[in-house]
């Protein structure tokens, strides 16, 4: 899924993709339309593109509260499970 890709959990819960990588889809809570120019640089590896491109995690308002996929014991990040509807993007 594309950063900006609006979802709905089975909870009901809404949500929008912010990242896309191996490990997982990162999502912040709501939707938001962020400009798409915002994740230009980055690989599809947030954790690791937050330090190769200077970005402060604490204060980059695109870094993802939670993660689509099933949790894991060194999980940074809580993680919701793998369902989900695509609302629109």
């Amino acid at each position: 899924m594309k950063p900006g890709t609006h979802i709905r959990l089975p909870d009901g819960r809404k949500a929008t993709v912010v990242y896309n990588g191996l490990d997982g889809v990162g999502i912040k809570w709501g939707i938001h339309n962020p400009d798409p120019s915002i994740f230009d640089g980055t690989t599809g590896g947030m954790f690791d593109d937050v330090t190769r491109l200077g970005i402060d995690r604490g204060t980059f308002e695109w870094f993802p509260d939670a993660m689509l996929r099933d949790p894991y014991l060194s999980a940074d990040l809580p993680c919701v499970g793998e369902s989900y509807t695509i609302i629109d993007g």
